[in-house]
């Protein structure tokens, strides 16, 4: 090979790569807050250590706090990082789970004696060279922030999970459950600019995991582990609020020493040689290039003479400009003057570019900021609403109706930005309005299926709830888990009216209509009954039934009528039930059970019964006995199979049971965040009570 192509051979030889070193800057909760927690920072005094066993960071939860907790915690660290380090024979990973089993074994032997009441969750991290091995036991978390993306730990090394679809699971519930424990200790490969946090539990369930990723990337690690604290004490924590924040970064004074010997250097690739050879054959032509340029100047040289003389030619021919007269000279004063002007008009022009450009810059900071400021905002929002469910989990239902509160104002404030997203917010509101119908146990909403649905009037069978709808001009079949809507009447079909009001007759349904019909609804088949002279009625809001009898209650005669049917089946009527008509209006709802409950306007309850065979009812004496404050009941419902008479009071958002004797026996509160309850059902056996609100139906549970 050619001295040229050994050189050119020579440059794509390759090096070894230099081993990367870090170095790291840490921020720790330090100062415990009530003995809550316990955090260990320790970074070996000696070079040989720390090259061989790293630097050590754990974080200890104290559950509930008390002194004999502490001591039994600063027991069970020292000895995991005292251990860790002592035992030399093994290697990280080995070495740390030895240290985390002994102290597991102390943990349980000192907890046992104090009857389980302790309950420890320790989260431990080691840094050596460019490796993180890391291990948990119980709800302590691990997390790795790697390109502003919050990662945990996989369930084999070197494998990191998105915190959103985590799949991770715990060995043990807390440090001493378990005598036996072999916890799972996970590597993984770290660069710099990453960033290893380990917190405590209560800090991610009060702030979400998205608030230690936004510390972790935009402050100081002392400075984030304090805001996260201080945070989560203001949030109002209960348990730990402890946090280790590991940031890490190159260090370019160790990367010299750990530098490799350069390999040998490989042999040129065969294009590369041709190439040179080829090269070399032209300097050779192009060593005669002196001797070429003086032939070609020789023949040109006659062409050159040419062209020269016809181009003076040329000039010759052409036109002369006009004499210039000389000018008057100027003064200095003139000059000056002159480039005063100039001086200022150039001055103006950098003002009014100056200008330019710094509203140009604000405009686009401000633009800038608007986006950041709605961004932030959202993801508060999402923070809220997602708190707001795990307070629903738990049942905690203040702290979820503060924290959804909290959401909507900040919406609210987040849709006035110029820079928000109609469908983001759109999508945010959806969410917010499902949370609120789940935390008032809003099972569903038919003005979803029907806008302006109303309903007025329930009634159960073995096939469902059904709710009679006059503003959509519906009666409505509630049923099945999920809960699912279907339509058994609608107004201008085969011939019905508007339904007003319901009744349950066995399994079949009996509706009243706006036209004074009464239809009788079974499986598939829907038909009139024939109820005579129904122009004797004043006015229709309710219908009744029991056994074969009907009951149509008229408000503005003050009446209540009944159909019964004869020797041949059909019914016959209508027969003035009630042996004195009351005042117009007076009458507001009714129950038939074999006694005839009446509800009056101002909040009294009537009872009637049918003595021998008289046609008119006898009114029996009835007094409510009330247990707490005094109600006044707007809906009343009693039923043959249920023990109890069932009375509502809309405004007073109050449920009351009561006995056929007037006797209170439990009072239940309704929702107070949805519009005033304009029906109700109570179904004994399954415990609930069944109220509507405006458009949506609630399940209170009254379970005593």
């Amino acid at each position: 090979m050619l001295a040229s192509e050994r050189r050119q051979a020579g440059q794509y030889s390759r090096s070894r790569m230099r081993a990367a070193s870090f170095v790291t800057t840490v921020g720790a909760t330090i100062a415990a807050r009530d003995g809550r927690e316990m955090v260990i920072v320790h970074e070996p005094p000696t070079g040989a250590t720390l090259r061989t066993r790293g630097r050590f960071y754990l974080v200890c939860e104290i559950d509930p706090p008390s002194r004999r907790a502490n001591e039994i915690a600063a027991e069970a660290t020292e000895m995991v990082r005292h251990e860790y380090y002592y035992d030399l024979s093994a290697g990280i990973e080995v070495a740390l789970r030895r240290a985390l089993r002994k102290a597991n074994r102390l943990a349980a032997q000192l907890v046992r004696e104090e009857r389980g009441r302790i309950r420890l969750h320790l989260a431990c991290a080691v840094i050596v060279n460019n490796e993180v091995h890391a291990a948990r036991v119980g709800r302590t978390h691990v997390f790795l922030v790697r390109h502003a993306r919050l990662f945990l730990p996989g369930e084999e090394p070197d494998e990191i999970a998105d915190f959103v679809h985590r799949t991770t699971t715990r060995q043990a519930a807390s440090l001493g459950a378990e005598i036996d424990l072999l916890p799972l200790v996970w590597r993984q490969a770290i660069d710099a600019g990453d960033t290893i946090v380990l917190a405590a539990s209560d800090v991610v369930d009060t702030l979400g995991a998205e608030a230690l990723r936004n510390a972790a990337i935009t402050l100081h690690p002392r400075a984030a582990a304090e805001h996260v604290r201080a945070r989560a004490v203001a949030e109002g924590a209960a348990g730990s609020t402890a946090a280790v924040f590991i940031e890490i970064s190159g260090s370019a004074g160790a990367a010299a020493r750990l530098a490799g010997e350069p390999e040998v250097p490989a042999e040129a690739p065969a294009e590369l040689v041709v190439a040179e050879t080829i090269r070399s054959r032209l300097d050779v032509v192009w060593r005669h290039r002196p001797r070429l340029g003086r032939m070609l100047a020789a023949v040109t040289a006659p062409l050159v003479r040419a062209f020269r003389a016809a181009t003076l030619v040329a000039l010759e021919l052409m036109p002369r400009r006009a004499t210039v007269l000389p000018r008057r000279p100027e003064s200095a004063r003139r000059r000056s003057a002159r480039v005063q002007r100039v001086i200022s008009l150039l001055a103006v022009l950098l003002f009014v570019v100056t200008l330019g450009l710094g509203a140009a810059v604000v405009r686009d900071y401000q633009a800038n900021q608007v986006v950041h400021d709605y961004r932030l905002a959202i993801v508060d929002v999402e923070n809220d609403l997602a708190a707001t469910r795990s307070f629903a989990t738990r049942r905690d239902m203040d702290r979820a109706w503060d924290r959804l509160g909290s959401a909507a104002d900040r919406l609210a404030a987040a849709s006035r930005s110029p820079a928000a997203e109609e469908g983001t917010v759109a999508k945010l509101r959806a969410e917010i309005a499902a949370l609120e119908d789940k935390l008032n146990d809003v099972i569903v909403d038919l003005a979803k299926a029907a806008p302006g649905a109303a309903p007025t009037e329930l009634a159960q069978t073995v096939n469902g709830l059904y709710a009679a709808d006059p503003p959509s001009g519906r009666l409505w079949r509630i049923f099945g888990d999920p809960v699912t809507t279907g339509v058994v009447l609608q107004r201008g079909r085969a011939g019905v009216g508007t339904p007003v009001s319901v009744a349950a007759q066995g399994e079949a349904l009996l509706t009243l209509d706006d036209a004074r019909k009464v239809w009788r609804a079974q499986g598939n088949e829907v038909a009139a009954l024939a109820l005579p002279k129904p122009e004797t009625w004043k006015s229709a809001t309710r219908v009744g039934t029991f056994r074969d009898n009907v009951y149509v209650l008229d408000p503005l005669a003050g009446q209540l009528w009944r159909y019964e049917p004869n020797f041949r089946g059909v019914l016959d009527g209508p027969v003035a039930a009630l042996p004195t008509a009351l005042p117009a209006e007076m009458l507001r709802s009714m129950a038939v059970d074999g006694d005839v409950w009446l509800l009056t306007s101002g909040g009294e309850v009537q009872r009637y019964r049918r003595q021998g065979v008289q046609p008119t009812l006898t009114r029996l004496p009835f007094t409510l006995t009330l247990i707490g404050a005094p109600i006044r009941p707007t809906h009343i419902q009693a039923i043959e199979a249920q023990r109890s008479i069932w009375l509502l009071d809309a405004p007073g958002r109050t449920l009351a049971q009561v006995t056929r004797d007037g006797r209170e026996i439990a009072r239940f509160r309704v929702s107070a965040r949805l519009a005033e309850a304009s029906a109700f059902f109570v179904s004994e056996g399954q415990r609930i009570a069944y109220t509507i609100h405006g458009s949506k139906v609630a399940a209170t549970d009254i379970t005593r």
